[in-house]
C-alpha cells in the first residue's frame, strides 16, 4: 500500500491527467445520452395501420405517436393496378356533402394532431372514391392489386417534411377482397432523399 502511495506521489502528474480524461470521458457519455434523448422526443412518429374489418370497408387510422403535435400537410394514396402506377391527394373529404359540414374543419383531412391524437382517413372505398374525382376516373376498388398510403406532416422541430408509409397487397377475388399489410409497422421516411422525393411530389400537386 505505502509503495502504491509512493508511486501516486511520484507520478502525480499523469494520475491527474488520467483522471481529467476519465472525467471528460464521463462527460461526453452523459452528454450523448442527453442528446439522443431530445433527439428522441423530437422525431416524429406516424403510425397508420388498419382498424375494424380486413376487407375494403376497414377503416385506416393515422395516429402521431410523437412526442411534438404533427401538422398533417398532405394524404395521398398510390395503387397499382394492370394499367400501372397511379398516385393522387385523397386528403380532401369528397364524399361528404358541402351541406353536411358542422365546420370548415371538417372537409379536409389536413391540420394538427396532437401527441397520442388519431384521425380516420375512410376506407379503402371511400380513399378510391376521393381520388377518383381527380386522376382515378377511370379506376375501380376491383381493379387494385396494392395500396400505399402516404402521410406527409410539418412539424416545428425540422424545418423538412416529415412522411410515413404503408403498403396493403389486395388479395381475394371479387366480393371477398381482403387488406393485407406489407410490413408490421409503418414505414418512417428518414432519408433526405425520399423526403425530397414526396416534398418535390406534393410541389407538383398545388
Amino acid at each position: 500500500m505505502k509503495k502504491m502511495w509512493e508511486w501516486i506521489e511520484a507520478n502525480s502528474g499523469l494520475v491527474q491527467a488520467t483522471m481529467s480524461a476519465v472525467t471528460a470521458l464521463v462527460w461526453m457519455i452523459y452528454l450523448h445520452i442527453i442528446v439522443s434523448g431530445l433527439r428522441r422526443q423530437r422525431r416524429t412518429e406516424i403510425l397508420i395501420h388498419l382498424g375494424g374489418a380486413r376487407d375494403l370497408s376497414g377503416r385506416i387510422l393515422v395516429s402521431n405517436l410523437g412526442f411534438e403535435p404533427i401538422y398533417v400537410l398532405e394524404i395521398m394514396l398510390n395503387v397499382w393496378t394492370e394499367k400501372g402506377e397511379r398516385m393522387s391527394s385523397v386528403a380532401d373529404r369528397t364524399e361528404i356533402a358541402q351541406e353536411q359540414y358542422q365546420t370548415p374543419r371538417e372537409a379536409t383531412l389536413q391540420g394538427p394532431l396532437k401527441s397520442g391524437e388519431s384521425v380516420d382517413i375512410g376506407s379503402v372505398v371511400d380513399l378510391v372514391e376521393r381520388a377518383r374525382h381527380s386522376s382515378f376516373d377511370d379506376i375501380d376498388v376491383g381493379d387494385l392489386h396494392q395500396i400505399e398510403i402516404i402521410v406527409a406532416a410539418v412539424t416545428a422541430a425540422d424545418s423538412a417534411i416529415a412522411a410515413a408509409t404503408r403498403v396493403f397487397r389486395i388479395a381475394g377475388q371479387d366480393d371477398d377482397l381482403k387488406l393485407c399489410p406489407t410490413t408490421l409497422d409503418t414505414q418512417q421516411v428518414r432519408s433526405r432523399r425520399r423526403r425530397n422525393k414526396i416534398e418535390a411530389k406534393l410541389k407538383s400537386m398545388l
